[in-house]
């Protein structure tokens, strides 16, 4: 409740809110009591439509001043990094491409992977490039990834997409799951996964999971797609504040 109200426009109906959290406006109507009794929210008598109060406002920047940052989206790249032990990276859309923007390794010892933060992105061949195609119109896509070096051998490894039909194929399956993976096709041993970072349905970026195709199994895909997934929320709502 206090996300829906926090992200929204302007105050919101009492419905417009049950309907956006799929529950019952009783139970609505008593969580925003709740908030209300609490001193987190608010309801305009004229209006009768809620928003949260400057509570919320206060005490985010305490936390803030506590974490010493200008930059929010670095603390979510290390929380993401320590809970996985794995190698988080972070994209832009810069100029009709993407281009690396962060990153946070959170293994120290033993098989580590740490690639080059100047390496270009190869859209075809990159968990963090499908996920970026997947969420555009497929022609643009396809001229992205043509433009990018699709087919060419020197580009990526062996296991790298090399024709048309093969990455239309693979952006309609990255659609439907929702996020890019990638087995070794730009290097060698290493397989990665990556989620779109969405502002206001526009995609701005891309954040991915990194690691040796030892520790990549489907097991642990899915261990670790539901951490990623909401550190990409969260990473949306701090790249909005910018």
């Amino acid at each position: 409740m206090v996300e829906v109200m926090a992200m929204a426009d302007q105050p919101l109906r009492l419905s417009d809110m049950a309907h956006q959290l799929d529950i019952p406006k009783s139970a609505a109507h008593r969580i925003l009591g709740t908030l209300i009794d609490n001193g987190w929210a608010r309801q305009n008598s004229e209006s009768e439509c809620y928003d949260l109060t400057l509570r919320m406002a206060l005490i985010g920047q305490r936390q803030l001043r506590r974490l010493e940052t200008v930059d929010l989206r670095q603390p979510i790249l290390d929380d993401l990094a320590q809970r996985t032990k794995e190698l988080v990276r972070l994209t832009t859309v810069q100029n009709g491409t993407l281009v690396w923007i962060g990153s946070s390794r959170g293994r120290r010892s033993g098989l580590v992977y740490e690639p080059d933060m100047n390496e270009k992105i190869i859209p075809f061949a990159t968990a963090n490039g499908k996920a970026w195609l997947a969420g555009m119109p497929r022609e643009q896509a396809l001229r992205i990834a043509i433009e990018a070096g699709l087919g060419h051998e020197e580009i990526g490894t062996a296991k790298a997409i090399g024709t048309i039909e093969a990455l239309a194929k693979e952006l309609d399956m990255t659609s439907r799951r929702g996020y890019g993976l990638a087995h070794e096709e730009a290097e060698a041993g290493v397989g990665a996964m990556a989620v779109p970072i969405r502002v206001r349905g526009a995609i701005v970026g891309t954040m991915s999971v990194a690691a040796p195709l030892t520790r990549f199994s489907e097991e642990r895909i899915a261990e670790v797609l539901p951490l990623l997934r909401a550190a990409a929320d969260n990473m949306s709502i701090a790249w909005d504040a910018v």
